[in-house]
Protein backbone atom coordinates (compact mmCIF):
# COMPACT_ATOMS: atom_id res chain seq x y z
CA UNK A 1 0.00 0.00 0.00
CA UNK A 2 1.18 3.62 -0.79
CA UNK A 3 1.17 6.78 1.51
CA UNK A 4 -0.50 9.76 -0.37
CA UNK A 5 0.42 13.09 0.63
CA UNK A 6 -2.95 14.27 1.76
CA UNK A 7 -5.84 12.20 3.31
CA UNK A 8 -9.55 13.02 4.38
CA UNK A 9 -9.85 13.79 7.71
CA UNK A 10 -12.06 11.89 10.10
CA UNK A 11 -13.17 13.85 12.01
CA UNK A 12 -14.26 16.58 9.73
CA UNK A 13 -16.16 13.35 7.57
CA UNK A 14 -17.81 12.46 10.79
CA UNK A 15 -18.78 16.00 11.79
CA UNK A 16 -20.00 17.15 8.42
CA UNK A 17 -21.99 13.78 7.83
CA UNK A 18 -23.90 14.50 10.66
CA UNK A 19 -24.82 18.11 9.40
CA UNK A 20 -25.65 16.34 5.90
CA UNK A 21 -28.14 13.96 7.52
CA UNK A 22 -29.61 16.76 10.07
CA UNK A 23 -31.02 18.70 6.87
CA UNK A 24 -34.12 17.56 5.49
CA UNK A 25 -33.94 17.09 1.80
CA UNK A 26 -36.56 14.99 1.05
CA UNK A 27 -37.76 14.72 -2.62
CA UNK A 28 -40.84 16.98 -3.21
CA UNK A 29 -42.24 14.88 -5.98
CA UNK A 30 -42.04 11.74 -3.84
CA UNK A 31 -43.67 13.74 -0.97
CA UNK A 32 -45.65 16.83 -1.79
CA UNK A 33 -44.64 18.45 1.45
CA UNK A 34 -41.70 17.87 1.15
CA UNK A 35 -38.61 20.71 0.95
CA UNK A 36 -36.29 19.42 -1.40
CA UNK A 37 -32.70 20.25 -1.88
CA UNK A 38 -32.27 24.15 -1.33
CA UNK A 39 -31.15 23.78 2.41
CA UNK A 40 -28.59 21.14 2.18
CA UNK A 41 -27.33 22.72 -1.39
CA UNK A 42 -27.47 26.02 0.53
CA UNK A 43 -25.17 24.01 3.35
CA UNK A 44 -22.79 22.16 0.51
CA UNK A 45 -22.41 25.79 -1.37
CA UNK A 46 -21.70 27.50 1.43
CA UNK A 47 -19.18 25.13 3.08
CA UNK A 48 -17.47 24.94 -0.50
CA UNK A 49 -16.79 28.37 -0.56
CA UNK A 50 -15.24 28.48 3.02
CA UNK A 51 -12.91 26.16 1.28
CA UNK A 52 -12.08 28.60 -1.30
CA UNK A 53 -13.61 26.77 -4.05
CA UNK A 54 -14.90 27.89 -7.13
CA UNK A 55 -18.15 26.83 -6.62
CA UNK A 56 -21.73 27.84 -7.60
CA UNK A 57 -25.47 26.97 -8.22
CA UNK A 58 -26.53 26.24 -11.09
CA UNK A 59 -30.42 26.37 -12.44
CA UNK A 60 -32.48 23.05 -13.23
CA UNK A 61 -36.10 22.30 -14.15
CA UNK A 62 -37.35 23.65 -11.10
CA UNK A 63 -35.89 26.63 -9.73
CA UNK A 64 -36.01 26.05 -6.05
CA UNK A 65 -34.08 22.52 -6.29
CA UNK A 66 -30.48 24.06 -8.16
CA UNK A 67 -27.51 21.68 -8.36
CA UNK A 68 -24.14 22.33 -6.62
CA UNK A 69 -20.82 22.43 -8.90
CA UNK A 70 -17.04 22.62 -7.41
CA UNK A 71 -14.04 22.94 -10.15
CA UNK A 72 -10.49 22.41 -8.99
CA UNK A 73 -8.68 23.37 -12.18
CA UNK A 74 -6.05 20.85 -13.04
CA UNK A 75 -2.26 21.40 -13.48
CA UNK A 76 -1.90 19.35 -16.41
CA UNK A 77 -5.25 19.91 -17.83
CA UNK A 78 -4.41 18.92 -21.59
CA UNK A 79 -2.81 15.90 -21.14
CA UNK A 80 -4.83 14.84 -18.10
CA UNK A 81 -8.35 13.70 -18.23
CA UNK A 82 -11.16 15.65 -16.62
CA UNK A 83 -12.67 13.57 -13.45
CA UNK A 84 -16.18 14.10 -11.99
CA UNK A 85 -17.47 13.07 -8.98
CA UNK A 86 -21.17 13.17 -8.50
CA UNK A 87 -23.71 12.15 -5.79
CA UNK A 88 -27.19 13.46 -4.97
CA UNK A 89 -28.45 15.63 -2.50
CA UNK A 90 -32.46 14.25 -2.20
CA UNK A 91 -33.64 11.19 -0.01
CA UNK A 92 -36.84 9.58 0.11
CA UNK A 93 -40.02 9.66 2.80
CA UNK A 94 -39.50 9.36 6.30
CA UNK A 95 -42.52 7.20 6.68
CA UNK A 96 -42.14 5.24 9.78
CA UNK A 97 -38.87 6.66 10.96
CA UNK A 98 -39.23 8.12 14.76
CA UNK A 99 -36.17 10.42 14.10
CA UNK A 100 -35.04 10.41 10.73
CA UNK A 101 -32.94 13.80 11.18
CA UNK A 102 -31.52 12.90 14.76
CA UNK A 103 -28.04 11.21 13.58
CA UNK A 104 -26.37 8.91 15.52
CA UNK A 105 -23.93 6.27 15.79
CA UNK A 106 -23.86 3.12 17.31
CA UNK A 107 -20.26 0.66 16.64
CA UNK A 108 -18.98 2.72 13.71
CA UNK A 109 -22.69 2.77 11.86
CA UNK A 110 -23.94 6.22 11.14
CA UNK A 111 -27.91 6.16 11.65
CA UNK A 112 -30.43 8.83 9.97
CA UNK A 113 -32.60 9.61 6.54
CA UNK A 114 -30.02 9.46 3.73
CA UNK A 115 -27.12 8.14 5.84
CA UNK A 116 -26.98 5.53 3.00
CA UNK A 117 -28.47 7.24 0.21
CA UNK A 118 -26.33 9.29 -0.21
CA UNK A 119 -25.46 11.33 2.17
CA UNK A 120 -22.53 9.76 2.88
CA UNK A 121 -21.10 9.51 -0.16
CA UNK A 122 -21.47 14.09 -0.28
CA UNK A 123 -19.65 14.25 3.20
CA UNK A 124 -16.94 12.04 0.61
CA UNK A 125 -16.96 14.93 -1.57
CA UNK A 126 -17.00 17.50 0.96
CA UNK A 127 -14.00 16.24 2.87
CA UNK A 128 -11.81 15.57 -0.26
CA UNK A 129 -12.45 19.24 -1.13
CA UNK A 130 -11.38 20.22 2.48
CA UNK A 131 -8.08 17.39 2.31
CA UNK A 132 -7.07 19.06 -1.14
CA UNK A 133 -7.63 22.83 -0.14
CA UNK A 134 -5.59 22.36 3.88
CA UNK A 135 -3.49 20.70 1.92
CA UNK A 136 -2.53 23.36 -1.35
CA UNK A 137 -2.66 20.21 -3.49
CA UNK A 138 -4.48 20.52 -6.81
CA UNK A 139 -5.25 17.26 -9.08
CA UNK A 140 -3.47 16.76 -12.60
CA UNK A 141 -6.48 16.63 -14.26
CA UNK A 142 -9.43 19.07 -13.41
CA UNK A 143 -11.47 18.28 -10.86
CA UNK A 144 -15.54 18.79 -10.56
CA UNK A 145 -17.37 17.95 -7.28
CA UNK A 146 -21.13 17.89 -8.63
CA UNK A 147 -24.23 17.49 -6.12
CA UNK A 148 -27.14 17.35 -7.98
CA UNK A 149 -31.20 17.25 -7.22
CA UNK A 150 -34.08 14.89 -7.68
CA UNK A 151 -32.35 11.33 -8.56
CA UNK A 152 -34.78 9.78 -6.91
CA UNK A 153 -37.56 10.86 -9.06
CA UNK A 154 -36.91 12.34 -12.79
CA UNK A 155 -33.31 13.22 -12.06
CA UNK A 156 -34.10 17.35 -13.17
CA UNK A 157 -30.53 17.89 -11.32
CA UNK A 158 -27.77 14.97 -13.66
CA UNK A 159 -30.22 16.03 -16.75
CA UNK A 160 -29.28 19.62 -16.26
CA UNK A 161 -25.98 19.23 -15.15
CA UNK A 162 -24.43 17.64 -18.60
CA UNK A 163 -26.07 20.53 -20.44
CA UNK A 164 -23.39 22.56 -19.33
CA UNK A 165 -20.78 20.06 -17.62
CA UNK A 166 -19.50 16.90 -19.23
CA UNK A 167 -15.72 15.41 -17.81
CA UNK A 168 -14.10 13.09 -19.71
CA UNK A 169 -14.59 10.56 -16.73
CA UNK A 170 -17.40 10.30 -14.20
CA UNK A 171 -17.80 8.17 -10.80
CA UNK A 172 -21.28 8.17 -9.57
CA UNK A 173 -20.53 7.57 -5.52
CA UNK A 174 -24.17 5.61 -4.81
CA UNK A 175 -23.51 3.05 -2.07
CA UNK A 176 -22.23 -0.19 -3.83
CA UNK A 177 -20.20 -1.92 -1.19
CA UNK A 178 -16.98 -0.94 -2.08
CA UNK A 179 -17.77 -2.98 -5.49
CA UNK A 180 -17.48 -0.77 -8.71
CA UNK A 181 -20.64 -1.48 -10.85
CA UNK A 182 -20.07 -1.31 -14.07
CA UNK A 183 -23.94 -1.63 -15.25
CA UNK A 184 -27.22 -1.38 -14.08
CA UNK A 185 -30.76 -1.55 -14.64
CA UNK A 186 -33.15 1.16 -16.59
CA UNK A 187 -37.25 1.88 -15.85
CA UNK A 188 -40.00 2.22 -17.65
CA UNK A 189 -43.59 3.51 -16.22
CA UNK A 190 -46.55 2.60 -18.09
CA UNK A 191 -50.14 3.87 -17.15
CA UNK A 192 -53.31 1.69 -18.67
CA UNK A 193 -56.71 3.58 -18.76
CA UNK A 194 -60.01 1.15 -18.32
CA UNK A 195 -63.36 3.18 -19.30
CA UNK A 196 -66.37 2.26 -18.05
CA UNK A 197 -70.01 3.52 -17.47
CA UNK A 198 -71.28 5.01 -14.49
CA UNK A 199 -75.01 3.85 -12.60
CA UNK A 200 -76.68 2.77 -10.06
CA UNK A 201 -75.86 -0.48 -8.53
CA UNK A 202 -79.04 -2.25 -9.26
CA UNK A 203 -78.69 -1.28 -13.16
CA UNK A 204 -76.61 -4.03 -14.42
CA UNK A 205 -78.51 -2.95 -17.80
CA UNK A 206 -76.50 0.26 -17.66
CA UNK A 207 -73.41 0.20 -15.72
CA UNK A 208 -69.87 -0.81 -17.30
CA UNK A 209 -67.65 -2.10 -15.02
CA UNK A 210 -64.24 -0.29 -15.26
CA UNK A 211 -62.01 -2.28 -12.30
CA UNK A 212 -63.51 -5.53 -13.80
CA UNK A 213 -62.63 -4.53 -17.51
CA UNK A 214 -58.90 -5.19 -15.49
CA UNK A 215 -59.48 -8.87 -14.57
CA UNK A 216 -57.98 -10.79 -17.25
CA UNK A 217 -55.24 -8.10 -17.88
CA UNK A 218 -54.08 -7.83 -14.48
CA UNK A 219 -53.76 -11.72 -15.05
CA UNK A 220 -52.02 -11.50 -18.24
CA UNK A 221 -49.59 -8.67 -16.41
CA UNK A 222 -49.08 -11.28 -13.46
CA UNK A 223 -48.06 -14.12 -16.17
CA UNK A 224 -45.42 -11.70 -17.65
CA UNK A 225 -43.93 -10.74 -14.16
CA UNK A 226 -43.39 -14.30 -13.79
CA UNK A 227 -41.44 -14.80 -16.65
CA UNK A 228 -39.61 -11.89 -16.80
CA UNK A 229 -37.76 -12.88 -13.76
CA UNK A 230 -37.33 -16.67 -15.82
CA UNK A 231 -35.13 -14.86 -18.65
CA UNK A 232 -31.65 -15.43 -19.14
CA UNK A 233 -30.80 -11.20 -18.55
CA UNK A 234 -28.00 -9.78 -18.00
CA UNK A 235 -24.69 -11.74 -16.26
CA UNK A 236 -24.28 -8.15 -14.62
CA UNK A 237 -27.79 -7.33 -13.76
CA UNK A 238 -29.95 -10.34 -13.71
CA UNK A 239 -33.48 -10.64 -15.83
CA UNK A 240 -35.64 -8.10 -16.28
CA UNK A 241 -38.85 -7.69 -14.15
CA UNK A 242 -41.85 -5.68 -13.65
CA UNK A 243 -44.80 -5.24 -11.39
CA UNK A 244 -48.21 -3.67 -10.87
CA UNK A 245 -47.38 -0.27 -8.74
CA UNK A 246 -51.15 1.32 -7.79
CA UNK A 247 -54.65 0.89 -9.00
CA UNK A 248 -57.41 3.30 -8.53
CA UNK A 249 -61.21 3.48 -9.50
CA UNK A 250 -64.70 3.82 -8.72
CA UNK A 251 -66.34 6.40 -6.29
CA UNK A 252 -68.50 4.34 -4.08
CA UNK A 253 -69.62 0.65 -3.62
CA UNK A 254 -73.08 1.06 -4.86
CA UNK A 255 -72.16 2.70 -8.29
CA UNK A 256 -70.30 1.35 -11.10
CA UNK A 257 -67.11 3.01 -11.79
CA UNK A 258 -66.79 5.02 -14.62
CA UNK A 259 -63.22 4.75 -14.95
CA UNK A 260 -59.77 2.67 -13.71
CA UNK A 261 -56.34 3.47 -13.70
CA UNK A 262 -53.49 1.19 -13.35
CA UNK A 263 -49.53 1.99 -12.92
CA UNK A 264 -46.54 -0.63 -13.38
CA UNK A 265 -42.86 -0.39 -13.49
CA UNK A 266 -40.98 -2.49 -15.78
CA UNK A 267 -36.99 -2.78 -15.12
CA UNK A 268 -35.26 -3.41 -18.45
CA UNK A 269 -31.68 -4.99 -19.01
CA UNK A 270 -28.59 -3.41 -20.97
CA UNK A 271 -29.60 -5.19 -23.76
CA UNK A 272 -33.55 -4.11 -24.14
CA UNK A 273 -35.02 -1.69 -26.09
CA UNK A 274 -38.16 0.48 -25.07
CA UNK A 275 -40.11 -0.32 -28.16
CA UNK A 276 -40.40 -3.69 -27.73
CA UNK A 277 -40.47 -3.44 -24.02
CA UNK A 278 -43.94 -1.60 -25.04
CA UNK A 279 -44.97 -3.85 -27.62
CA UNK A 280 -44.87 -6.69 -25.54
CA UNK A 281 -47.22 -4.95 -22.61
CA UNK A 282 -49.49 -3.18 -25.41
CA UNK A 283 -49.80 -7.00 -27.16
CA UNK A 284 -51.18 -7.89 -23.99
CA UNK A 285 -53.69 -5.02 -23.35
CA UNK A 286 -54.80 -5.40 -27.02
CA UNK A 287 -56.00 -8.99 -26.35
CA UNK A 288 -57.86 -8.00 -23.38
CA UNK A 289 -59.76 -5.52 -25.53
CA UNK A 290 -60.44 -8.34 -27.90
CA UNK A 291 -61.49 -10.47 -25.05
CA UNK A 292 -63.91 -7.90 -23.95
CA UNK A 293 -65.36 -7.56 -27.58
CA UNK A 294 -64.75 -3.49 -27.57
CA UNK A 295 -61.15 -1.57 -26.95
CA UNK A 296 -62.05 0.02 -22.67
CA UNK A 297 -58.50 -0.34 -22.36
CA UNK A 298 -55.96 2.50 -23.28
CA UNK A 299 -52.18 2.31 -22.70
CA UNK A 300 -49.73 5.50 -22.35
CA UNK A 301 -46.11 5.48 -21.86
CA UNK A 302 -44.31 7.54 -19.01
CA UNK A 303 -41.55 8.43 -17.66
CA UNK A 304 -38.19 6.06 -19.00
CA UNK A 305 -34.60 5.76 -18.10
CA UNK A 306 -31.93 3.40 -20.13
CA UNK A 307 -30.14 1.03 -18.54
CA UNK A 308 -26.60 0.94 -18.29
CA UNK A 309 -23.26 -0.57 -18.78
CA UNK A 310 -19.44 1.12 -18.71
CA UNK A 311 -17.77 1.04 -22.53
CA UNK A 312 -14.60 -1.72 -21.70
CA UNK A 313 -11.91 -1.03 -22.04
CA UNK A 314 -12.43 1.76 -19.65
CA UNK A 315 -9.68 3.58 -19.00
CA UNK A 316 -11.45 5.32 -15.35
CA UNK A 317 -11.84 1.51 -14.42
CA UNK A 318 -8.22 0.49 -14.90
CA UNK A 319 -7.31 4.37 -13.13
CA UNK A 320 -9.65 3.21 -10.20
CA UNK A 321 -8.43 -0.71 -10.16
CA UNK A 322 -5.00 0.67 -9.43
CA UNK A 323 -5.44 3.73 -7.00
CA UNK A 324 -7.91 0.77 -5.30
CA UNK A 325 -5.19 -2.03 -5.19
CA UNK A 326 -2.54 0.14 -4.37
CA UNK A 327 -4.19 1.80 -1.53
CA UNK A 328 -6.06 -0.49 0.00
CA UNK A 329 -3.74 -3.70 -0.60
CA UNK A 330 -6.94 -5.96 -2.19
CA UNK A 331 -8.42 -6.46 -5.69
CA UNK A 332 -11.44 -4.11 -6.62
CA UNK A 333 -14.56 -6.28 -7.11
CA UNK A 334 -16.58 -5.52 -10.28
CA UNK A 335 -20.74 -6.11 -10.28
CA UNK A 336 -24.00 -4.99 -11.32
CA UNK A 337 -26.72 -2.62 -9.71
CA UNK A 338 -30.09 -3.92 -10.12
CA UNK A 339 -31.61 -0.17 -9.76
CA UNK A 340 -31.29 2.88 -11.76
CA UNK A 341 -28.88 5.54 -11.04
CA UNK A 342 -27.74 9.06 -12.75
CA UNK A 343 -24.71 7.39 -14.36
CA UNK A 344 -27.10 6.17 -17.42
CA UNK A 345 -27.35 9.87 -18.37
CA UNK A 346 -23.45 10.64 -17.58
CA UNK A 347 -22.70 8.28 -19.83
CA UNK A 348 -24.58 9.01 -22.60
CA UNK A 349 -23.43 12.51 -22.40
CA UNK A 350 -19.94 11.01 -23.04
CA UNK A 351 -18.40 10.52 -19.64
CA UNK A 352 -16.50 7.10 -18.92
CA UNK A 353 -18.60 6.49 -16.18
CA UNK A 354 -19.09 4.07 -13.14
CA UNK A 355 -20.08 3.88 -9.59
CA UNK A 356 -18.31 3.14 -6.60
CA UNK A 357 -19.49 4.02 -3.08
CA UNK A 358 -19.50 3.15 0.53
CA UNK A 359 -20.75 -0.35 2.58
CA UNK A 360 -24.01 0.30 4.55
CA UNK A 361 -27.76 -0.75 4.76
CA UNK A 362 -31.52 0.42 4.37
CA UNK A 363 -31.58 1.72 1.40
CA UNK A 364 -35.50 3.72 1.18
CA UNK A 365 -36.20 1.53 4.49
CA UNK A 366 -36.94 2.64 8.20
CA UNK A 367 -33.54 1.96 9.20
CA UNK A 368 -30.77 3.01 7.10
CA UNK A 369 -27.17 3.81 7.70
CA UNK A 370 -23.60 4.49 6.84
CA UNK A 371 -20.17 2.30 7.76
CA UNK A 372 -17.98 5.06 8.80
CA UNK A 373 -14.99 3.14 8.52
CA UNK A 374 -15.86 2.53 4.50
CA UNK A 375 -16.42 6.01 3.72
CA UNK A 376 -13.08 6.86 4.98
CA UNK A 377 -11.86 4.05 2.86
CA UNK A 378 -13.47 5.38 0.14
CA UNK A 379 -12.07 8.78 0.65
CA UNK A 380 -8.25 7.35 0.64
CA UNK A 381 -9.61 5.56 -2.88
CA UNK A 382 -10.59 9.04 -4.28
CA UNK A 383 -7.99 11.10 -3.29
CA UNK A 384 -5.59 7.78 -4.76
CA UNK A 385 -7.37 7.94 -8.40
CA UNK A 386 -7.73 12.08 -8.62
CA UNK A 387 -3.72 12.54 -7.30
CA UNK A 388 -2.49 9.71 -10.08
CA UNK A 389 -4.48 8.92 -13.06
CA UNK A 390 -2.18 6.00 -13.49
CA UNK A 391 -0.58 3.53 -11.28
CA UNK A 392 0.88 5.29 -7.59
CA UNK A 393 4.44 5.64 -7.77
Amino acid sequence: MKTLPVAVDAGYLRDVLFRLIAIDSRNPILTPEAPGEKAIGEFIHAELHRLGLDVKFQATADPDRPNVVAVIPGTARDTTPSLMLNGHMDTVSVEGMTAPFTPWEQEGQIYGRGSQDMKGSLAVMLGIAACLAQAQVSPPGDLMLAFVSDEEADSIGTEALVQEYVCDQALVLEPTGMQAAIAHRGFAWYTIYSQGKAAHGSRYQEGIDAIGNMGSLLHALQQLSLELVSRPGSPLVGPPSMHISTIQGGTEISVYPAHCEMRLERRTTPDEDFATVTQEIQSLVDAANQELGVTRLRLESGLTRPAFQTALPSPLLERLTKAYEDTLGVPLETAGAPYWTDAALLAAAGSDCLLIGPLGFGLHSIEEWIDLQSLIRLGEVLVATILHPTALS
